[in-house]
């Protein structure tokens, strides 16, 4: 996933045959935070959240675990349950 390209927008699946995907704000931190509350440590919520602004700001997974630490693995990993868990969220909240 490459946030830069959407001008700090999160790609999200989308049902619509005619548009691939859509765009939506990246959550605040209260949203963030109720999107993994219950699963992880505040702790866990702070990294996640670093993580998540630092690949909006366009760094590659590779440089995000060269600073935390983490394996690029673990990065996508917690990114794609980012994603998974936004999709989520804005399926609940758009439903008629």
């Amino acid at each position: 996933m490459n946030l830069r390209m959407h001008n700090g927008r999160v790609p999200l699946p989308s049902n619509n045959p005619d548009s691939p995907i859509r765009l939506v704000d990246f959550p605040t931190k209260e949203v963030f935070n109720s999107l993994f509350g219950s699963r992880v440590t505040a702790q866990h919520l702070e990294r996640y959240y670093l993580i998540m602004q630092v690949r909006l700001g366009g760094s590659t997974l590779r440089q995000i675990a060269n600073t935390t630490g983490l394996s690029v693995e673990r990065i996508r990993q917690i990114e794609a349950k980012f994603l998974r868990a936004l999709a989520r969220h804005y399926e609940r909240t758009e439903r008629p």
